[in-house]
């Protein structure tokens, strides 16, 4: 549907009453109000989805960091359980 703007419908020679001239700018403030809310709207969905991937990315590596670390800890424990054998044996 067309709608007549201010300037459009003096150019016809159909002078609009200030009450249908205010009501055509509120619609298109409405419009434009509308437009950006659709865009904002779509950003936060984009935004949503990427914290989404990123969450999934953090998980992984706190995985993999906590079985590195798991790892380190069994080595580590081993070496130190061996060292502790043989401080035994060489101070008895």
């Amino acid at each position: 549907m067309a709608t007549a703007t201010p300037s459009r419908a003096a150019s016809a020679g159909t002078p609009l009453s200030p009450t249908r001239i205010s009501r055509l700018q509120e619609k298109q403030d409405l419009q434009h109000l509308n437009d950006r809310l659709a865009v904002y709207i779509d950003r936060v969905r984009s935004l949503e989805l990427e914290n989404d991937r990123l969450m999934v990315k953090v998980s992984e590596k706190e995985e993999v960091t906590t079985r590195e670390v798991i790892e380190s800890f069994k080595c580590l424990s081993c070496k130190l359980h061996a060292a502790t054998v043989i401080y035994h044996r060489v101070t008895s």
